[in-house]
């Protein structure tokens, strides 16, 4: 009330400059202005409760576009990392199918040399029971190990 009572010898001077033909467009191309661009507040802005409330009374058009338009960017980023992190998963999902495949193929393949090698060992059993061939030449080898067997156990890289 006190403020107000300070202020009025000030209302007539801008009322009357305000209504002149200079004032007049300066008054609209100021409210066109502060309409557009709003009230700078610059750090006020970052008042956690009162930053917001005081930014939705003075901001201008152009700030509230800023803030739709940072927002729509925000939630689309969002979706893109979403997305990704889909597109992600079922590449790792693949991935981990293709190491399962290669590894159950490397199990076989233990197991199929195993059945091989086990072959082998009851062939070199039965081979080492059978007497020596007089015809044929002695012929080095390592001990305990018959050259067939040998053979067979080279050709699977043992």
């Amino acid at each position: 009330m006190i403020a107000a009572l300070y202020a009025i010898p000030y209302v007539g001077p801008f009322l009357a400059f305000a209504t002149s033909r200079f004032g007049l467009p300066l008054v609209v191309a100021g409210g066109v202005i502060f309409f557009y661009e709003g009230l700078p507040i610059g750090p006020l802005r970052d008042i956690p409760w009162a930053g917001p409330k005081l930014a939705s009374l003075v901001d201008g058009r152009v700030d509230r576009e800023y803030a739709a338009g940072g927002k729509a960017e925000a939630a689309l980023w969002q979706e893109k990392i979403k997305l990704a992190a889909v597109a992600q998963a079922a590449d790792t999902k693949t991935r981990q199918q293709d190491i399962d495949a290669a590894a159950q193929a490397y199990i076989d393949k233990l197991h199929s040399d195993a059945d091989r090698i086990a072959e082998l060992q009851h062939a070199q059993k039965d081979e080492d029971n059978v007497p020596p061939d007089p015809t044929k030449p002695a012929v080095c080898r390592p001990a305990g190990i018959s050259a067939g067997v040998s053979t067979r156990l080279d050709a699977i890289g043992r």
